[in-house]
């Protein structure tokens, strides 16, 4: 069987990114205190079902799940009776897209944040000498050891090891027989494989006068290392490294990359990151990771004498090391490199001194110093009779953000340094389309694949009231907020939308605010008895019709930039984009599809799995990827990738393999 890029059929990824520009504009706190204090009062129109669940009346779902895994359903959030939407479910989309529209910070950027990948090209077996704290890097020479819980069979006249026997020495010298033989790869390539044929014994005290180069020869008795990984999917082999020679003295590159091998171990032992991660995982559960535990970098670097087994790659004379042959590995850059530091940079605001509009506005937390919000959103409560009986929703599993898959995440000119590039950059920030939910299919779900149930809210008229209350904005920034609010377009029937609550990717959450009304705060300080006043605003559905907007120009100025600003993004803020699709494009993460002559053939676990479009996109020593997620503002015939067929290897065919990998 064999995987290729499909002729036929294709799929929109549900989410996409805007760029903006590479630089902050940042001024003052308060240019000047503004005057303007009052309310927008708004109206909420679900155009998809709304899912906000509420957690602490959430039930497991009957015979879903396992003793570790539960399931749920959840009911509409709710205060009393009355369904609600909390304010600050409405305020983080509204921030999003306003430091959008004015090319604010990330808020969310936190400093020293770094990105791990997976690599995508074999590293090579080397060993990490620690000599009286001089440390060197050598090259290795790898002997596969056979695992029997694994289930390897020894190479004649071999031998088997338990991995429990073994998996604490990791770093360990051991004294083995090797040797060597030609075998044939997938690819009918004969090629030399070495490997244990005995162990004669074993001295826990590493020594290291064999670093000479001495000790390269193929077969007979060697000295080498234990280097024990975790299992994986059909693996059969742990290894024992041999040294051969040195290929970089002491240096400050190699202490570099072993700081970022720490960050990897402590990634591999994050259960946000690493899901079959378990501290307590025994010899021979394979469908556990147990976080590297047996390799002690700690005992490592304090010692006056220590090898550790790593593997490694160098690329534009940098190192980097992983715990893995195809594992994960730390880039050099941090986000504050990759997004840009100072006044200018796109990294989150920190200081008072120096204010984006977003952190102007919607207020910020810094290392030291903080400001308020100088708006404040009240819950959405539902307007009208209560449906009797809410209707709930399926959901798939929803997947975490991977900002390792370069294709869609980054951009580079250079996939082989990733991030660590010179003319490395993010994508941009992050946005879900709009698009109808395919109810069919998660009517349909299978049993075992529905994560969630969710009761939902909206599609035909239903609506929230809330408030928008502000206190002492400018001019500027009273006239931006009202933009905000409703996209430019003033109406029910509005077609550019927030997303809001969860299932997103699934295409829930798309909702319309409309501005009902505007009262502002006024002080009458010229009469007889100075007194406060409320001026209620003229609204309309166009923007140009609010009395606000016509009264100074400094107003209509503000109107003008925030409505081109809109326009520039009118792609992922649109309900219509893919009201046109065919029915073969669904807006849905990539996907496999079985494409066999003959479907009644066994699968293999996983041979429809998600994984495999990566993998075909980008494989395994692939200098770049096949397909790149499409900009924001392509065209929707633009948006669309292929899907990945299952072929059967009799007249399959290479299908898509030249196509531009710089699509964006």
């Amino acid at each position: 069987m064999s995987y290729q890029f499909s002729n036929n059929e294709s799929f929109v990824n549900p989410y996409t990114f805007v760029k903006g520009k590479n630089t902050v504009e940042r001024s003052e706190k308060e240019q000047k205190a503004g005057t303007h204090t009052g309310v927008f009062t708004c109206l909420l129109y679900p155009k998809t079902p709304l899912l906000i669940p509420d957690a602490s009346g959430k039930k497991e779902i009957p015979g879903r799940g396992t003793e570790n895994v539960k399931h749920y359903s959840y009911p509409f959030f709710r205060l009393g009776k009355q369904p609600v939407i909390p304010g600050s479910s409405i305020r983080g989309p509204l921030r999003s897209v306003y430091e959008v529209l004015t090319d604010s910070c990330y808020s969310t950027a936190r400093s020293e944040q770094y990105i791990t990948a997976r690599a995508k090209t074999p590293f090579l077996p080397g060993l990490l000498v620690n000599d009286q704290k001089k440390w060197e890097l050598f090259s290795a020479k790898r002997y596969l050891l056979p695992i029997e819980e694994y289930g390897a069979l020894p190479f004649p006249q071999g031998c088997t090891v338990k991995y429990s026997d073994v998996v604490q020495k990791y770093g360990n010298e051991v004294t083995f027989r090797g040797n060597e033989r030609r075998i044939q790869n997938n690819n009918g390539q004969y090629i030399s494989c070495f490997f244990v044929q005995s162990i004669y014994s074993q001295n826990e005290i590493p020594t290291l006068e064999h670093f000479s180069g001495r000790n390269t020869n193929s077969s007979g008795i060697l000295k080498g290392y234990y280097c024990i990984g975790e299992y994986i999917h059909r693996k059969k082999y742990e290894s024992i490294f041999v040294p051969k020679e040195q290929i970089e003295p002491d240096s400050p590159k190699l202490k570099q990359a072993f700081e970022q091998l720490k960050e990897i171990k402590r990634a591999y032992q994050d259960e946000k990151v690493n899901q079959k991660f378990t501290s307590s995982r025994q010899a021979g559960d394979n469908d556990q990771h147990g976080g590297y535990i047996q390799v002690d970098l700690k005992k490592f670097e304090e010692a006056n004498v220590g090898v550790l087994p790593i593997w490694y790659k160098e690329t534009g004379g940098q190192y980097y090391f992983s715990l893995a042959n195809i594992g994960r590995f730390r880039y050099e850059k941090s986000v504050d490199d990759i997004l840009g530091k100072g006044d200018n940079g796109r990294m989150s605001c920190s200081s008072l001194k120096k204010l984006c509009k977003t952190c102007s506005l919607f207020g910020m937390v810094g290392e030291e110093e903080g400001l308020g919000s100088r708006v404040r959103i009240t819950d959405a409560v539902f307007e009208g009779v209560v449906p009797g009986n809410i209707p709930s929703y399926n959901l798939t599993e929803l997947r975490t953000p991977h900002p390792s898959y370069l294709p869609f995440y980054a951009l580079t000119d250079n996939y082989s340094l990733g991030y660590d590039a010179p003319q490395c950059n993010i994508r941009g920030r992050k946005f879900y389309w709009h698009f109808m939910p395919d109810y069919t299919k998660l009517n349909g779900l299978p049993f075992d694949k529905i994560d969630a149930k969710m009761e939902g809210i909206g599609g035909n008229q239903e609506s929230f009231q809330f408030k928008v209350y502000f206190e002492n904005l400018t001019k500027e920034q009273m006239a931006e907020l009202g933009v905000l609010l409703c996209l430019g377009e003033n109406k029910k029937d509005g077609k550019l939308c927030f997303k809001l609550g969860h299932g997103k990717p699934l295409g829930f959450g798309s909702t319309k605010i409309v501005v009902k009304s505007l009262e502002e705060r006024s002080f009458d300080s010229a009469s007889e008895q100075p007194r406060y006043y409320i001026i209620t605003h003229t609204l309309g559905e166009k923007l140009e019709d609010w009395d606000l907007f016509k009264k100074t120009e400094t107003y209509k100025t503000e109107l003008n930039r925030m409505q081109a600003a809109v326009a520039g993004i009118k792609n992922v803020l649109s309900l219509d984009n893919f009201s046109d699709l065919r029915t073969n494009t669904k807006v849905i993460y990539p996907y496999v599809v079985d494409a066999r002559l003959n479907q009644g053939r066994r699968l293999r676990r996983n041979d429809l799995a998600s994984s495999k479009w990566f993998s075909k996109n980008w494989q395994l020593g692939q200098d770049q990827p096949y397909r790149t997620l499409p900009v924001s503002n392509n065209a929707v015939n633009k948006q669309k990738l292929p899907v990945v067929e299952l072929q059967d290897d009799q007249g399959a065919q290479e299908t898509g393999e030249t196509a531009d990998a710089n699509t964006s």
